[in-house]
C-alpha cells in the first residue's frame, strides 16, 4: 500500500494476519508492533482483510443511526449493561488512568453494541456487561452493524497472533485469554462544535482507553490527537484503507507500562461539519485475571500492578463514567 499521508505514526502491513504468513514474517511484524508500542502506543495498520465496502457501509449505518429523531434513539438509551444509544453529552470522564475528572461532558453521541450473550448463560442479565443488546427498528442497519461486528472481532483475534510475537511468545499465546472475547462496537457522532468554546470542551476528554486494544476507524474530517512525551499534542489524520489501533490500559498492566497506553482526545475541528468514528473495543474475556507478564518484570518487587480481575476492574471503570444508564 502507496501512503500519500503524512503521519509521525508508523503504518504496519499486517497482511501476514490474513494470508498466513511464514514464522519469519510473524517475528518480524511482531518487532514492529514492539517499536510502537514502547514508543507512540499508536500505529495504523494496513494491508487487513476487513472489505472496503462494509466499512462504508457501517459508516453510512452510522450517519443513519444519529439522523434518527431523539425521541427514537431514547426507546433504546444505553441499558446497565452498556448496550445501546448514548445520547449527546452523556458522559463525563469520571474514571481515569492518568487525568483529573474533567469540567464538561463528552461533546458526543453514540451507540454501543457489545459481545452477545446467551439468554441461557448462567451470566446472563446477572453479571456486568453480561445482557442484551438493543437495536433501533432498522433490520438492514443491524444486519450491517452485525457483520461490521464479527469482521472486526475476527481482526481482533488475527491481531492477538502479532501481539504475541511483540512479547517474544508463540503467535497463540495471547488467544487462550480471549475466550470469549470482550468487545464493543461504538458508532460515534460528534456535532459540528460550537464556533466559541471553552478551552476544555472537547469531543472527547483526553484520556488513556481501558482494555487491550482499540481499533477505530475514522472519517476525514480529523480531530483525533496524541499527546507526545513532552506533552505536546500531534494530530492523527486520516489515512485510506487504515485502521488506527492503540494501546490500552489493561495491555499496558500486562506489560508492566512497557507497552505505552498513550492519552489521547479529539478536538472537533469544524463548526459545520459533522465528524463520524467506528471504535471496535477488543479486550480480553471477563473471567481473565490480567497478571504482570514475567518477562516484563525482574521481581515482585518490581511489578507496578496486582493482578486484578479483569470483569472487576472493567465494570468499575465503566460505571464511574456512564451514570446515566437506565436501570444503574
Amino acid at each position: 500500500m502507496q501512503v500519500s499521508v503524512k503521519s509521525e505514526l508508523p503504518v504496519i502491513d499486517v497482511s501476514c494476519l490474513w494470508n498466513g504468513g511464514s514464522d519469519k514474517t510473524l517475528i518480524e511484524l511482531g518487532e514492529q508492533i514492539y517499536a510502537a508500542c514502547r514508543s507512540a502506543g499508536f500505529f495504523y495498520i494496513a494491508n487487513h482483510g476487513v472489505d472496503a465496502a462494509l466499512i462504508a457501509d457501517t459508516f453510512e449505518a452510522n450517519r443513519c443511526f444519529h439522523a434518527l429523531p431523539l425521541e427514537e434513539k431514547l426507546r433504546i438509551k444505553l441499558n446497565r449493561w452498556h448496550r445501546g444509544y448514548q445520547a449527546f453529552a452523556g458522559s463525563t470522564l469520571v474514571s481515569s488512568a492518568r487525568f483529573a475528572p474533567a469540567r464538561h461532558p463528552n461533546q458526543l453521541e453514540s451507540f454501543f453494541l457489545r459481545h452477545e450473550v446467551d439468554p441461557s448463560d448462567p451470566s446472563f442479565m446477572v453479571d456486568p456487561l453480561q445482557g442484551p443488546n438493543q437495536w433501533p427498528d432498522d433490520p438492514a442497519f443491524q444486519t450491517t452493524v452485525r457483520r461490521y461486528d464479527a469482521a472486526m472481532l475476527d481482526a481482533g483475534m488475527r491481531l492477538l497472533r502479532g501481539f504475541s510475537t511483540a512479547i517474544g511468545e508463540a503467535p497463540g499465546f495471547f488467544g487462550k485469554f480471549f475466550m470469549p472475547a470482550t468487545t464493543a462496537l461504538r458508532l460515534i457522532h460528534y456535532p459540528p462544535a460550537p464556533a466559541e468554546r471553552p478551552a476544555d470542551l472537547y469531543g472527547s476528554h483526553p484520556h488513556t482507553d481501558y482494555g487491550f486494544l482499540t481499533i477505530l476507524a475514522q472519517d476525514r474530517i480529523g480531530g483525533l490527537e496524541v499527546r507526545k512525551p513532552d506533552g505536546s499534542w500531534m494530530p492523527v489524520p486520516y489515512i485510506p484503507d487504515t485502521f488506527i489501533v492503540n494501546v490500552g490500559d489493561v495491555l499496558a498492566r500486562w506489560t508492566n507500562d512497557a507497552f505505552n497506553s498513550t492519552p489521547h482526545r479529539v478536538i472537533s475541528p469544524a463548526s459545520d461539519k459533522d465528524r463520524y468514528s467506528i471504535g471496535y473495543f477488543f479486550d480480553p474475556s471477563l473471567s481473565t485475571e490480567i497478571r504482570t507478564l514475567p518477562v516484563f518484570t525482574r521481581d515482585e518487587a518490581d511489578t507496578r500492578y496486582q493482578p486484578v480481575r479483569y470483569s472487576a476492574y472493567f465494570s468499575d471503570r465503566l460505571d464511574a463514567n456512564y451514570q446515566d444508564r437506565v436501570g444503574a
